[in-house]
């Protein structure tokens, strides 16, 4: 049979685990004795604020309706309810310091539940020691699989075994009480009740951190869908930055027409210099008009210089309204900074949302107070809510005004763009008459030497291209062969194909038809297959032959298209030829019309009153430039305040978001601290009847005590008796032994003083000396010890193995004893009729037994008193 294990290891376990809860049930008691003071403090506190807040009411519906002096006492009243609220040195603390001692006791109580965990956690593992050791001794127990000789006798081991287990459990059980009574231990059934109940704690604080991380994700969210804000608010930011990207494009069109509207006033003036040189040398004969024309001509140029400097003005304007457009990039950066510093508050916020998840507890005092700055914040919120829509609505009527501000002042610019263009074109019409013939000439010849440029490259091209066309041709006729040898071959492979099968069925034909038919489906499928490649073969080279043929007809369509266009550029050169024979037919034409050089002065006087009415138009244009650059400027500044408060709003909002979290977040601790507060009441309740029992136990032991100090009171009295007996006894003996004399003195001097202790320590020594003296005369001696009845012998007879009884059960055993002793005058009268011994080896006889009886009771007493000194010595 297997070895059970030892129980001592297992009290132990038992005696230290039952030490440590006891030490929990204290530790709790003082712990629930500090929360309770802390309660009545707390309501203390609670009863003198609604104490103040009445008298603040009361004193604010008397100031209403007293006069200033009611007022002024009511003010006392208040700062004296205020200074009793804060605290003063009579009263005792302030209201920081008890905050300060309950986080302290807090801190504690914490500190103390995590030692209990590991309590608990060890006890645990007390338990899952206990049940690997069960199972072990179980799996060393049963009999394996395999066995198949002794199944009898295994199910009669099994049998024993599970008695023996149940003996075994019993056995545990009974020690568990034993020890819990050895250390007056009797709730020990409540605190396997106690430990599911801080397992049951256990869960739902794991049940409140899902929830705290369900409110991570949710402001995780929440973040998000902010940021998804954020981004929108880029996107509108980007576009307003394309619609002025596209209005700087715009205005650099603008810029780019008037510079080819100023290249153009610069040709047509160098053109009239030409012109006018080549009249002077034409026409010596009107010199003198040439001259008043060429002082006309200077003034022109001086109007012309003016429309330069204008224009060049309007060139600075256009710069100006460029670097407007930097400063307004520039703007543009400064709100991506801003965007860019606004994440980065976002991040410093969301560091101080974690912060914030530390001051939970010091929300407890001031609930009202920000409650009430929660319901201000909303009313904010809503106010600043309907001030963003409406500042939104009046930034989408400032843009709508600029838009319909920069359509018509683009109408209007348009408007006069085609004024001008009307009168440029009019001069341009008068100027032209006199040079479109030059430039015509000018262009033929420049237009012939392109064409001639151009025959050249063509017939460059058209030769090489011939070349091309005849390596391809090559190429051609090098594929035209391949293809040709490609088909020859083909068809010889296919000719030796099918003759193949017809000379290999006439050598087979005498077999046997099951082998010849399938070997000649065999070769059939083999050859269809082969001649299936083959012939998609046949089939790729027929495509890539007509592709070839269709790249040659090409090449000698391009051949035949070039050749039609050589012939059509020829036909082209003759037709310029001709023109320019017509060309110098009009030139001479034209020195005939140069004789109208009169009727061109008055058409110059015409010219200066349109350039006049130019230089009134170019000075109206510049001021509605002005008032528009100025219109301009008002709306980018009224745009900036707009964007600065559209940002203030949305910092305004932020702030506002940052508040109603905080305000959620208030709550919620208001809730964990009302759920933390049920659950302390629970906890306070199931103390109250721990300590209610514990209480009970306490006076059931005080009751326990007061029996024994009877008990003991009357086992003293009875043992003075008894000494009293012994003494008297043992008196006629000591008058012939100096010792035992001595002995019996000292007995009788602690028998005065009341020594109990003395008393027991002494008469060891006492029955010795009498032991001594009887074993020295035992003929005396004998009768007396003949007289001893037997039942003197059977009721003492006490093992050492009581030794480790309980006092109550030694009280008893030590009064059945006395009870049945008899005083030593009943049992000095011997009887008459005993009689002497008759041979020396009775007496020997007669001397061991009773030397051997004197040893047993000298044993049985010195147990006894050992026995009870211990016990004695453990009570005190």
């Amino acid at each position: 049979m297997p070895s059970v294990h030892p129980i001592e290891t297992l009290s132990k376990k038992l005696r230290q685990q039952a030490m440590e809860l006891t030490h929990v049930y204290e530790e709790l008691e003082k712990q629930n004795l500090q929360i309770d003071a802390y309660k009545q403090q707390i309501q203390d506190q609670k009863l003198q604020l609604e104490q103040l807040r009445a008298q603040r009411r009361k004193s604010i519906d008397g100031s209403s309706r007293a006069p200033t002096s009611s007022r002024a006492t009511a003010l006392e009243q208040q700062k004296r309810a205020t200074q009793m609220m804060i605290g003063t040195p009579s009263t005792g603390a302030s209201l920081g310091q008890k905050r300060g001692e309950l986080e302290r006791k807090v801190k504690e109580a914490e500190k103390e539940k995590k030692k209990y965990e590991l309590a608990a956690k060890r006890i645990e593992k007390a338990l899952v020691e206990l049940q690997v050791f069960q199972n072990d001794r179980m799996g060393k127990l049963l009999p394996p699989d395999g066995v198949s000789d002794d199944e009898v006798t295994a199910s009669g081991d099994l049998e024993s075994v599970l008695n023996e287990q149940r003996a075994y459990i019993r056995v545990l059980e009974e020690a568990v009480h034993l020890k819990a009574t050895d250390f007056e231990v009797t709730g020990h059934e409540e605190l396997l009740i106690v430990l599911a109940e801080l397992r049951h704690t256990i869960y739902e604080q794991e049940k409140d951190v899902e929830q705290k991380s369900k409110l991570v994700l949710s402001i995780q969210e929440q973040l998000e869908h902010e940021q998804q804000q954020h981004l929108m608010a880029k996107n509108l930011v980007t576009t307003a930055q394309k619609q002025q990207d596209e209005m700087a494009q715009r205005f650099h069109e603008q810029e780019s027409a008037l510079h080819t509207q100023i290249d153009e006033v610069r040709l047509q003036l160098q053109q009239n210099d030409s012109r006018r040189m080549q009249l002077e040398g034409v026409s010596n004969s009107a010199q003198r008009t040439e001259e008043a024309l060429q002082s006309r001509l200077a003034a022109a140029t001086k109007t012309h210089n003016l429309m330069d400097s204008k224009l060049e003005d309007a060139a600075r304007k256009i710069k100006a309204l460029q670097e407007q457009l930097d400063a307004t990039s520039t703007k543009y950066a400064e709100s991506k900074q801003q965007s860019e510093s606004l994440l980065d508050a976002c991040a410093k916020k969301q560091s101080h949302l974690d912060e914030m998840n530390a001051l939970q507890e010091e929300l407890l005092g001031s609930v009202d107070k920000y409650v009430a700055k929660a319901k201000k914040a909303r009313d904010k919120v809503g106010r600043l809510e309907v001030e963003l829509q409406a500042c939104k609505e009046k930034e989408a009527l400032v843009q709508q005004q600029v838009i319909d501000a920069a359509q018509s002042s683009d109408g209007r610019i348009e408007a006069l763009q085609a004024k001008v263009d009307a009168a440029e074109r009019h001069g341009q019409e008068v100027q032209t008459k006199c040079a479109a013939l030059l430039k015509e000439k000018k262009r033929l010849e420049n237009t012939l030497a392109e064409v001639q440029m151009s025959l050249e490259g063509q017939v460059q091209e058209n030769s090489e291209q011939l070349q091309e066309i005849a390596a391809k041709q090559q190429n051609c006729h090098q594929v035209e062969e391949a293809v040709a040898e490609l088909e020859a071959a083909l068809s010889t492979a296919l000719r030796m194909m099918l003759n193949k099968p017809v000379e290999t069925s006439e050598r087979q034909g005498i077999g046997d038809d099951d082998e010849t038919s399938a070997d000649t489906d065999e070769h059939a499928f083999l050859l269809d297959h082969s001649v299936l490649l083959e012939l998609q073969a046949c089939s790729m080279l027929d495509a890539t032959a007509k592709m070839c043929q269709d790249e040659m007809k090409k090449r000698h369509d391009d051949i035949r298209d070039h050749r039609q266009q050589l012939m059509e550029r020829t036909s082209e050169v003759e037709a310029l030829a001709m023109q320019i024979q017509t060309l110098d037919e009009h030139l001479r034409r034209a020195d005939a019309e140069c004789e109208a050089y009169h009727a061109l002065e008055q058409h110059a006087t015409n010219q200066e009153n349109a350039l006049q009415a130019k230089q009134a138009l170019i000075r109206d244009l510049s001021a509605e430039n002005d008032r528009l650059v100025a219109v301009e400027n008002a709306y980018s500044v009224q745009v900036a305040a707009n964007a600065r408060h559209s940002e203030q709003l949305e910092d305004q909002q932020e702030a506002m978001k940052e508040q109603r979290q905080y305000g959620d977040e208030l709550e919620r601790a208001l809730e964990n601290a009302a759920t933390f507060a049920e659950q302390q009441n629970e906890c306070n309740q199931q103390l109250s009847a721990q300590l209610a029992q514990l209480e009970s136990s306490k006076r059931e032991q005080v009751d326990c005590v007061k029996t024994l100090e009877v008990q003991n009171s009357a086992f003293s009295s009875r043992f003075m008796a008894l000494v009293k007996h012994y003494t008297s006894f043992l008196r006629p003996s000591a008058a012939t032994d100096r010792r035992l004399q001595d002995h019996l003195n000292l007995f009788d001097s602690e028998l005065q003083n009341g020594d109990v202790l003395g008393l027991i320590q002494q008469f060891p020594a006492l029955m010795e000396a009498y032991i001594s003296i009887c074993s020295r005369n035992p003929q005396q001696d004998r009768p007396s010890s003949s007289r001893v009845p037997p039942n003197r012998h059977s009721k003492l007879c006490v093992s050492t193995t009581f030794r480790r009884k309980e006092p109550q059960q030694l009280i008893k055993d030590i009064e059945m004893a006395t009870s049945t002793w008899h005083s030593p005058a009943q049992e000095a009268s011997p009887p008459k009729t005993s009689s002497s011994p008759s041979s020396p080896l009775e007496i020997a006889l007669t001397r061991s037994c009773e030397e051997a009886q004197l040893a047993e009771k000298l044993e049985l007493i010195r147990g006894t008193f050992r026995c009870y000194k211990n016990d004695l010595e453990t009570d005190r």
